[in-house]
């Protein structure tokens, strides 16, 4: 064979070489486009009055998939103990998974063996659907999921809260501005307790403020509720302008998919960011109690997420002496879903609180053995975020 003929075959190997890799590169960004999108799954039956189910990494309920990574929308967690309690948790791993295709299947590191495995085979994709199989008699559906956010109302703050359950749910709350700042409380079944602050990036922010946008939380009803007892609560209010504009009380999960893909990765904050303690009484806030202003015999009960949203108000506001005529007296309100025995025993409350009036824009914290506090939000908290109609008789 000559020399000529060697660099021949040796060109020739290393064309067709590189042509394999184009084609090879060419079907598999090919294979990306056609799972590339949101999706919903499809039901054979109607799921409506389900339960919403929990967690799946076979089978999610939603999920995101991009040029590299998959969100799915319900997260992924493992068991685990309460520190305090010993009863068993669920510690959160994360929404976002990578992933890699070969040929015409669909692999993903498993976050709790953190091996890759293979989970879908690429049957098809038919305008808006896509279908996928888990072996070879079980094909799922997925639905593209689109959404109009410039049409959809966007907020400058966020507050979570959730009361806890017959069992170990946490009880947490965490405000979320526009700009990234975050103030946590973990006050049971949850790491860390107490509460905190912290500076998340903006791409986190915009995650989360888009997933509730999705949601369209003021076309959503006032109140969801499942049908059994011992589950636990959840509140979300809403601020734009400094306005309270929506509170929604969720008791079991019964809302929209929307907006039950939105709480995973608010709440959740405090597990994948670090913290900064504050003080656990500066200003007064009650253990496992919420805010309720009364005068005359009527009430206005704050929800757990509106009660945490006036202390951050109460935290970003200046310490007073100007005098004011009383308006309400404010008193607390107990947590009465069921928790069990104190779930956070460190807390204690720095002083032992006496009384606390307010006109709506000064409050006055009188403790015993202790000197008054002040504090002057600067506006009227109850006539800017409330309705006459709204206090109730007390009974």
């Amino acid at each position: 064979m000559t020399t000529r003929t060697i660099i021949f075959f040796l060109l020739t190997t290393l064309l067709l070489s590189c042509n394999t890799t184009i084609d090879n590169k060419q079907k598999e960004q090919k294979f990306k486009e056609n799972i590339i999108g949101e999706w919903e799954r499809l039901y054979e039956k109607d799921h409506s009055n389900d339960i919403t189910p929990p967690p799946s990494f076979a089978l999610p309920q939603g999920m995101t998939i991009s040029n590299d990574s998959n969100e799915f929308y319900l997260g992924f967690f493992k068991d685990d103990r309460d520190s305090i309690t010993g009863k068993r948790t669920r510690q959160y791993l994360g929404n976002y998974l990578s992933y890699k295709t070969n040929k015409d299947s669909i692999y993903y590191n498993n976050p709790l063996t953190e091996n890759w495995e293979f989970k879908w085979k690429f049957i098809r994709r038919q305008q808006d659907t896509l279908e996928l199989a888990i072996n070879d008699t079980m094909v799922i559906k997925y639905k593209k999921l689109t959404y109009k956010l410039d049409e959809l109302t966007d907020f400058d703050q966020i507050v979570y809260s959730s009361s806890g359950c017959y069992g170990s749910c946490p009880i947490i709350d965490i405000s979320v501005a526009k700009n990234g700042y975050v103030l946590f409380q973990g006050e049971g079944y949850v790491k860390p307790l107490g509460f905190f602050t912290t500076i998340i990036d903006e791409k986190t922010s915009k995650n989360i403020f888009e997933k509730f946008r999705k949601a369209n939380p003021l076309q959503l009803l006032d109140e969801y509720a499942v049908g059994h007892t011992d589950d636990q609560s959840l509140t979300v209010t809403f601020i734009k302008n400094g306005k309270i504009v929506k509170t929604i009380h969720d008791y079991g999960m019964a809302a929209p998919k929307e907006l039950i893909w939105a709480y995973i990765p608010i709440s959740n904050i405090h597990n994948s960011i670090k913290l900064d303690s504050l003080p656990l009484g500066e200003p007064f806030y009650p253990k496992l109690q919420y805010f309720t202003f009364e005068k005359d015999n009527l009430i206005l009960p704050l929800e757990k997420s509106e009660s945490f949203y006036l202390w951050t108000e109460l935290k970003k506001s200046k310490q007073s002496n100007d005098q004011f005529l009383p308006k309400y007296k404010i008193t607390f309100q107990g947590n009465y879903t069921y928790w069990g025995p104190d779930p956070n025993k460190e807390r204690q409350h720095k002083y032992e609180i006496k009384s606390l009036t307010t006109d709506g824009q000064f409050y006055k914290f009188e403790f015993k053995g202790e000197k008054p506090k002040t504090y002057d939000l600067g506006y009227n908290f109850i006539d800017r975020n409330f309705k006459t109609t709204d206090f109730r008789k007390l009974n």
